[in-house]
């Protein structure tokens, strides 16, 4: 393939709009896409209309019964540092509140907006009403808003400093706050109001193993199981919650990297792959799906028929299987196989980032255009990945950089039966992998590509703001230095053998770049081969297609050079 087919191709496949339904308003469908090449808030009604003006870095899930929704955008190219815009179904759009924090989660109801920010100093929980930014209370860190509905606001966090488990947080607009477990040590992630209920997701009955819906008292602060009159999804047995409309009886589930919909219960017979969002109006559900090899789409189901209601482009990248790779534990693992092969067989080892994240069985943006040019990928959900129980989640809490590493390198020894050439790659957490993949095990690879990757954490954490400062004590269970310094790339440098493509963007605030640039100093210091690519003016989020192109491509062009 000639360079300029490679660019051609990846522009053709970075271009393949995603779709995530967020809910309704109205009756209208609301959806995130990336049509019309960045990320926007559409409606489906008639037709598809967009929006939202300028590209949406978090929404807010939308209310039904109201007429306008809520997001936050990026105001200083990629820095994170936040405003929120209220946008209606006519296309009216105002800038609400400009708070200059990096924003966590928001949420809104008629008259307010409430979220979670966090500064240099601090994480908090805020109201907007009126134009007016109101501190409610102090949070931890990388705790979460889920809704407000008349003097309550709803969230959930490491509230109780056990970083394994999460507990709910009822507030009112004094500030007052009420932190509710149903069982110590569990893991409870709020999701919505609903007059004098809380729902929330739990695993209090099936510990570090599987989640249920259920409903909180916010008077007693009693609660209950949510009980479904069909028994498909009793049978289903999910191991996570990914979605639920209470009114609606509406429940998303999700089990081994693929999700199902059931409505009170019964299941709806839907495509295999990911259910990225899904809202019922009426008789109907809307929800959008898509796979590691077919792109999203929005279906509606009404119980007896199935309907494409927003198309895709059709590609054909080859076909995928799940399968679970032996390392001390079992480690839950897609393969894809592309449809037309490189010869020598290549393989790339994805390693996703998070590290609580998760590759699924749906569309990625960076695993696409690796099966397009003919790469074989193993994609291992390595202890820390989300989507199987909380137990197995935190097994990489005061560990990172440590089982997570072991699990690895057992995708590279699978990867090795099934190519001649292995390699690796991910981006943020997974490009942190990469980098100490190479630095520890040097002869197990033949390339490395780093995106957004962590090279030192002791001076990534001089550099964070509150929220990344609570991640990262999280992660090494406090700031434990010793081992903070032994999990670094950087120590490793030295040991580096296999070309290495590094790609990150000037102005990331989750994962710094000076830290990045000095782990290069010691790279060329070592006479290593790499490649740096540096891209201006871009943070860690990617917003835009024309963003995406600018992450991606140096990686494929690397690749191109070193296997044709």
């Amino acid at each position: 393939m000639e360079y300029s087919e490679l660019v051609k191709s990846l522009e053709e496949v970075v271009n393949i709009p995603v779709y995530a339904v967020l809910g309704s308003l109205k009756q209208n469908v609301v959806f995130l896409s990336t049509l019309q090449g960045e990320s926007n808030i559409s409606v489906i009604s008639k037709e598809v209309i967009r929006l939202t003006n300028k590209p949406v870095a978090i929404p807010a899930l939308p209310k039904k019964e109201l007429d306008f929704l809520v997001y936050a955008f990026d105001t200083q190219k990629g820095k994170e540092i936040h405003s929120l815009n209220v946008v209606t179904l006519k296309g009216e759009e105002y800038e609400a509140v400009s708070p200059q924090m990096r924003v966590i989660s928001l949420a809104y109801d008629q008259k307010r907006i409430a979220f979670v920010g966090s500064s240099l100093q601090e994480t908090a929980l805020y109201v907007v009403e009126h134009g007016k930014l109101s501190k409610l209370a102090t949070l931890p860190p990388f705790s979460f808003v889920s809704d407000i509905q008349g003097d309550l606001i709803l969230g959930s966090g490491w509230l109780k400093g056990n970083p394994k488990s999460h507990e709910l947080f009822i507030a009112n607009l004094s500030g007052e706050l009420k932190v509710f477990t149903p069982k110590q040590g569990s893991n409870n992630y709020a999701v919505s109001l609903s007059g004098e209920y809380a729902h929330f997701v739990s695993d209090c009955e099936n510990l570090g193993e599987s989640y249920w819906v259920y409903a909180l008292d916010t008077k007693s602060m009693n609660y209950q199981r949510v009980e479904f009159s069909q028994k498909d999804v009793y049978q289903y047995n999910p191991v996570e919650i990914s979605g639920f409309e209470s009114e609606q009886r509406l429940l998303v589930a999700k089990k081994e990297g693929e999700s199902k919909i059931f409505v009170d219960g019964r299941a709806l017979d839907t495509p295999k792959g990911v259910i990225s969002g899904a809202t019922k109006i009426g008789d109907k559900v809307y929800f959008s799906l898509s796979s590691l090899t077919t792109p999203s789409k929005i279906y509606s189901h009404d119980g007896q028929k199935l309907e494409v209601v927003l198309e895709n482009k059709n590609v054909e990248l080859g076909s995928t299987y799940y399968t679970k790779i032996k390392s001390d534990i079992d480690v839950p693992t897609w393969v894809i196989q592309p449809k037309v092969e490189k010869n020598p067989r290549v393989a790339v080892v994805y390693v996703h980032g998070g590290p609580w994240g998760e590759v699924d069985n749906r569309w990625n943006l960076l695993i696409a255009p690796l099966l397009l040019l003919g790469y074989h990928v193993v994609a291992p959900n390595f202890r820390g990945s989300t989507g199987y129980g909380s137990r197995f989640t935190f097994m990489d809490v005061g560990d990172a950089g440590g089982g997570d590493l072991r699990d690895i390198l057992a995708a590279r020894e699978y990867a090795s039966k099934i190519a001649n050439v292995v390699g690796i790659m991910g981006y943020s957490y997974g490009g942190y992998m990469t980098l100490l993949a190479l630095g520890k095990e040097p002869e197990k690879w033949s390339f490395g590509i780093a995106g957004a990757a962590v090279t030192d954490w002791l001076e990534m954490y001089s550099l964070s703001d509150s929220s990344f400062k609570g991640f990262i004590e999280v992660l090494f269970s406090g700031k434990n230095e010793e081992l903070m310094r032994e999990r670094s790339p950087i120590s490793y440098a030295q040991n580096v053998r296999a070309p290495l493509c590094i790609i990150h963007s000037q102005n990331d605030t989750r994962t710094p770049l000076a830290p990045v640039l000095k782990y290069v100093q010691k790279l060329q210091q070592h006479e290593k081969s790499f490649e740096l690519h540096v891209i201006p003016n871009l943070g860690h989020a990617i917003y835009t297609m024309r963003d995406a192109v600018d992450i991606i491509l140096p990686a494929l062009l690397f690749l191109k050079k070193l296997y044709g």
